[in-house]
């Protein structure tokens, strides 16, 4: 069987020469390891995409080679070779050097493998001193370097949320992310769960607890034990973050309402605002990516939640009466994904400035296209996976003015106490390195009668 390893090693190449993302192959390739192998692919491929920089900048230092001159086989290898000597323990050093020269000699040839071999060698001799030769000035180009992170995103936070904030922003989104279950109240309750775990053996060593703003959710350590369990299959729960979940809270669906998932995607917030009205609601889902729609249909059947209407594209809005008008209108925008970079950390080694502003264009279309949807009194409720202002406040700002009938109601009401740290003017923000969460903002519009 084909080595932990050597999937890391092509999982990653993938990733660089086809835009691919680590999660689907990830998915796909964890089933034929042990559990233990298991562990060890993922935090492979997930530690090299959260640290590529910090790597490449020690391995450079290191060979003397410019890394824009390296193999990217032998790059990645070496990459493979210095997270495991560096930031992992299970297996001795010896191991891994003489792992990565074989690999390198049976892909590149023998002086690949001297090459490997060398590098690697003077970084297990440093060990921890390695991290000396990274900079340790108190600028934004150096915390980039230190926390692996691109030079003009770290700029851009630094004017931002200043210094200090953005090093434990960058620090938070090199930790893996904590994981969350959104319970189904249709099936079971978070009392349920938690009392059943206590006979499962594999709960024992582990944490399952509520969630402290959601009022669905779970956060279990580490999830691995889920899959002790037939909870996912009996669609007992849902993975998903909490500030994702808090975005459900505050669309409020309630029994009766016509409401649009504008941006349904896979139906993560679709299905929880079925949960939440105990199927009351008469839910449309559209997304303009029709498999995304096909795997929203199977999760529904998993959770027993009907979705009346599915349609190929996001603006073929099916007429009710004749007049396409929604009770609330959700639209859980595309966007840059700085607020789940933990979660998709190759998205920052993709990501450019001038994407900010294309995305900022095609929320700004959104919202105008479908605000007419919503009838008075109705609600429109706007949300991304977004650090930055221009995906989030900035848009809103912009919409109001261009729509006065709108007027921004308070996020806050329909949330917990606790979520008040998160609540600013009204609209919900939260930060991977303030309180755990993924970075999500949210915005409520209410249509004046």
């Amino acid at each position: 069987m084909r080595s932990a390893r050597r999937t890391a090693l092509d999982i990653l190449l993938k990733i660089e020469k086809q835009n691919a993302y680590a999660a689907p192959l990830l998915a796909q390739a964890v089933p034929k390891f042990d559990a233990r192998d298991r562990r060890l692919l993922v935090e492979l491929v997930y530690g090299v995409l959260r640290w590529r920089r910090s790597l490449d900048w020690m391995i450079e230092k290191i060979s003397r080679f410019p890394q824009s001159r390296m193999d990217s086989t032998i790059l990645n290898l070496l990459r493979l070779g210095t997270y495991q000597v560096l930031f992992l323990s299970r297996i001795p050093t010896h191991a891994i050097v003489f792992s990565s020269v074989e690999m390198a000699k049976s892909l590149r040839g023998k002086k690949a493998g001297g090459f490997v071999n060398a590098v690697l060698r003077r970084i297990s001799e440093k060990g921890e001193e390695a991290f000396g030769l990274l900079p340790n000035e108190a600028n934004a180009e150096a915390l980039a370097v230190r926390t692996s992170h691109p030079t003009w995103l770290v700029k851009r936070w630094v004017s931002q949320f200043g210094f200090n904030e953005t090093e434990a922003l960058c620090r938070a989104n090199n930790q893996p992310p904590p994981a969350t279950l959104r319970v189904n109240v249709l099936k079971t309750s978070r009392e349920e769960l938690i009392e059943q775990a206590k006979e499962i053996t594999s709960f024992q060593d582990a944490i399952l607890e509520p969630t402290v703003i959601a009022r669905n959710g779970l956060n279990v350590v580490p999830l691995s034990v889920i899959y002790d369990t037939d909870w996912v299959n009996r669609g007992w729960v849902t993975i998903q973050d909490e500030a994702s979940q808090l975005i459900g809270e505050i669309t409020a669906p309630k029994n009766g309402e016509w409401i649009l998932d504008a941006c349904a995607g896979i139906g993560m917030k679709a299905t929880q605002l079925m949960e939440i009205s105990k199927n009351g609601s008469r839910l449309v889902c559209t997304d303009n990516i029709p498999w995304k729609l096909k795997q929203l249909e199977e999760g529904a059947r998993r959770l027993g939640v009907p979705i009346p209407f599915r349609v190929a594209a996001s603006m073929e809005i099916p007429p009710l009466a004749n007049r396409p008008i929604f009770d609330k209108v959700l639209v859980d925008a595309p966007c840059s994904n700085t607020g789940v970079i933990r979660r998709h950390p190759e998205r920052k080694w993709r990501l450019t400035e001038k994407d900010l502003e294309t995305m900022a264009q095609i929320q700004r279309r959104l919202l105008d296209s479908l605000a007419p949807l919503v009838k008075q009194s109705g609600v429109l409720v706007y949300s991304t996976c977004s650090l930055e202002r221009e995906e989030g406040e900035t848009v809103v700002e912009n919409f109001m003015k261009m729509h006065p009938d709108f007027t921004l109601d308070d996020c806050g009401r329909f949330l917990s106490e606790a979520a008040k740290p998160h609540i600013q003017n009204g609209m919900f923000r939260s930060f991977p390195h303030r309180g755990g969460m993924d970075g999500f903002f949210c915005a409520r519009l209410v249509r004046r009668t």
